[in-house]
């Protein structure tokens, strides 16, 4: 399924971190987290679920023209910045800036009875929500941050026990961002001048190692990319793997593979030889 992309989509998301703010109390107490959020989305009357699985906060809207679906494309609906914007900043920016639970992350999951199997999750970590809040994380760096993943699963709906049975660990969120940040940053560098097609990025973790597919192929399929192009894909993606893990601080890992599959080439870069790229 085509995905057709919309301005409006960051514009609602700089917009979210405006109105988030805290207490030197816990205005939302972690034994009443759950209740106290079903709430708030009940008093702005949305169909909703909430979820709270380790140490993360799982949230499912189902709400009329929230996405739209129209043969193999998928779009946001004219209620999406509305209801994106209420949920997001000013019910779970807001709680989570003033509970004393302890949340890491949270998943919003958006479905649309009009498009049925048709879902958009957005992941957020909830310390970066805290240093944005805080001016230590611009808007930019804040969007890049955050995980959008469009899902078609065919006409059978989703519970949100289905999607989330457990918590979202900081490696898989991280493996998430990387993937949605070179797939952007190369479609920038590559695509828009034609040099190349940029498909759809893959990143997972798995015994120390982050896996990276790069899904980048000629513009021309009668021609194979040059050794010169081979060689930006994979030093781009190195640099911009090399700054978002130093960004986080996150050590918990041994090497870092990048495959490109048309190709088939793998590059591995072990920890140490990754700070040289920062």
């Amino acid at each position: 399924m085509r995905i057709r992309q919309t301005i409006g989509f960051g514009i609602l998301l700089t917009a979210a971190l405006a109105g988030a703010g805290c207490g030197s109390k816990p205005t939302y107490p972690k034994e009443h987290l759950v209740e106290s959020i079903q709430g708030l989305l009940i008093e702005q009357q949305l169909n909703a679920s909430v979820r709270l699985v380790d140490q993360t906060l799982a949230v499912h809207i189902h709400h009329p023209d929230l996405l739209i679906q129209s043969g193999t494309q998928a779009e946001l609906g004219p209620a999406f910045d509305e209801v994106a914007r209420t949920v997001i900043g000013d019910i779970l920016h807001r709680v989570l800036l003033s509970t004393d639970a302890d949340i890491r992350f949270y998943l919003l999951l958006m479905s649309d009875p009009n498009a049925p199997g048709l879902y958009l999750t957005i992941i957020r970590y909830v310390d970066d929500i805290k240093r944005a809040n805080v001016n230590m994380i611009d808007v930019p760096e804040m969007l890049a941050r955050t995980v959008f993943e469009w899902n078609y699963i065919g006409t059978s709906s989703l519970s949100l026990e289905q999607y989330i049975p457990r918590g979202i660990r900081l490696e898989e969120f991280l493996s998430l961002q990387l993937a949605k940040r070179l797939q952007q940053t190369l479609a920038e560098r590559l695509q828009t001048d034609g040099a190349a097609n940029v498909g759809k990025f893959v990143g997972t973790y798995q015994n120390g190692e982050f896996a990276l597919v790069l899904d980048v192929t000629p513009a021309k399929s009668d021609r194979p990319l040059d050794e010169a192009m081979m060689r930006e894909v994979f030093d781009t993606a190195t640099g911009v793997v090399a700054k978002v893990l130093s960004g986080y601080r996150f050590e918990s890992f041994d090497t870092v593979r990048l495959i490109h599959p048309i190709s088939g080439r793998n590059i591995v870069f072990h920890k140490a030889s990754l700070k040289s790229f920062q």
